[in-house]
């Protein structure tokens, strides 16, 4: 998966300067954005990337499946999505994907108008017990909350919570559901969202294959280490996804102050897997640019895999997985993921659909070490955490990304809006 897959190369530095006014850790979409305000304001920036590409989790694969096929962030959000405009100026080819149909299984066979009936109750009721709760801004885990005996009721939880927000019940705030905005009409691009992004951020100038390794902000401005050596600046943006600000691996000296400690550690990353499956043509009577989704039974999320059918009219199907599941299955590997993955698709579309299987890739978020996940879900009690890390820190360290965007968390425009509002807290601050 190398940049020859987004079709556009970002600008590697030959040199870097000593001193910048602003460095910019992470060349994600907040990354990005933040560069392109600080640089439209006439600040000098340095943008470090530890991987060899831009765009972070926005990421379009077009080598392993022989189409386009987006790993990381694959919607545009709402109408006021910044990235509509942008993929519109490519001309990019977008289908409006709100309302798109649903086809429900219960074991081998398509559900009956009973079974339907009882699905759209149980979403009924989850919804009506987030809104009760909600209104209440009562910040405790959604499971506390949902109905008892509810038919379907953990396929509901499983669309919820571990399609949508990468985490179990147990472990989603019931204010991250709540607060979340408004996500209609939503949109899909033929390119993939990741090649947008990836020629939106073409221009910015980013140093690749660069790791931080410490930020050092106890003395007059902040002076940032990687393995290719120091470089210092006024202040200093950081916008790697929380998994690798938990793990560590860049160290902060001083230590960062308590507040923000707690805001990284109650903003754990959630994993959100992709399984493509390509197929040789044959559709299954299922479907294009729709819902694929299956009866989970007993009353919490299990395993479970729900499918995108032939976006595009693609050969291939997206399946998820995720939240603890997702977890399990990322540590048993690609294979046991993919094959658990056509397992159900099977189970669905037939036993003669197998022979017709033709390869499958996993989008891998868990195992890469510049994520360490898929995006960020607040602790129960701690929805809080998304602000307080927003917060300056002695208007030297800014923290972006779409663990901090607020109402817009776990979406590609968080992330823009985020780099962008840092981005201009910076400005303010800066003098000379």
């Amino acid at each position: 998966m190398g940049l020859a897959a987004t079709g556009a190369m970002p600008k590697i530095l030959a040199s870097q300067s000593s001193e910048v006014d602003v460095i910019v850790v992470g060349a994600g979409i907040a990354g990005l954005r933040a560069a392109q305000t600080l640089l439209s304001a006439g600040r000098t920036v340095q943008v470090l990337e530890a991987a060899n590409r831009i765009g972070g989790r926005a990421f379009t694969d077009n080598t392993t499946l022989g189409q386009p096929f987006d790993l990381g962030c694959s919607w545009v959000n709402a109408d006021s999505n910044p990235f509509l405009d942008i993929s519109k100026d490519q001309g990019a080819e977008i289908l409006r994907h709100s309302g798109a149909g649903e086809a429900l299984f219960v074991g081998n066979r398509r559900a009956n108008n009973t079974e339907r009936a009882a699905y759209y109750r149980a979403w009924g009721a989850i919804e009506r017990s987030f809104e009760k709760a909600g209104e209440a801004e009562l910040d405790i885990p959604s499971s506390d909350i949902v109905p008892e005996g509810l038919e379907f009721g953990a396929t509901v939880q499983t669309w919820i919570g571990p399609m949508d927000h990468s985490v179990d019940f147990e472990d989603l705030s019931v204010l991250d559901y709540w607060e979340a905005a408004e996500g209609d009409p939503s949109y899909i691009v033929r390119d993939g969202l990741g090649t947008v992004v990836s020629r939106w951020g073409a221009n910015v100038p980013v140093s690749l294959n660069t790791s931080v390794t410490g930020v050092n902000w106890g003395s007059d401005g902040v002076t940032v280490s990687t393995d290719s050596g120091a470089l210092k600046a006024k202040a200093c943006i950081i916008t790697v996804p929380t998994g690798v600000l938990n793990s560590g691996a860049i160290a902060f000296s001083p230590a960062l102050p308590d507040r923000a400690q707690g805001a990284i550690a109650n903003l754990p990353m959630g994993l959100l897997t992709k399984v493509g499956l390509q197929f040789d043509g044959s559709r299954f009577s299922f479907v294009p640019n729709q819902w694929l989704t299956h009866h989970v039974p007993g009353d919490v999320p299990g395993e479970a895999c729900f499918f995108l059918t032939w976006p595009f009219e693609f050969d291939y199907s997206v399946g998820f997985l995720g939240g603890a599941f997702g977890w399990d299955m990322a540590r048993q590997g690609d294979a046991a993921t993919i094959d658990f993955a056509l397992t159900k698709f099977v189970e669905m579309a037939g036993s003669d659909a197998r022979k017709h299987f033709v390869r499958g890739t996993v989008s891998g978020w868990a195992n890469d070490m510049n994520t360490q996940g898929a995006y960020a879900a607040a602790r129960p009690g701690h929805y809080d955490s998304h602000d307080l890390l927003a917060e300056p820190i002695e208007d030297k360290l800014f923290f972006a990304g779409e663990a901090v965007a607020g109402p817009y968390a776990a979406l590609c425009s968080g992330a823009y809006y985020s780099g962008e509002a840092q981005a201009k807290a910076a400005l303010g601050v800066l003098k000379g």
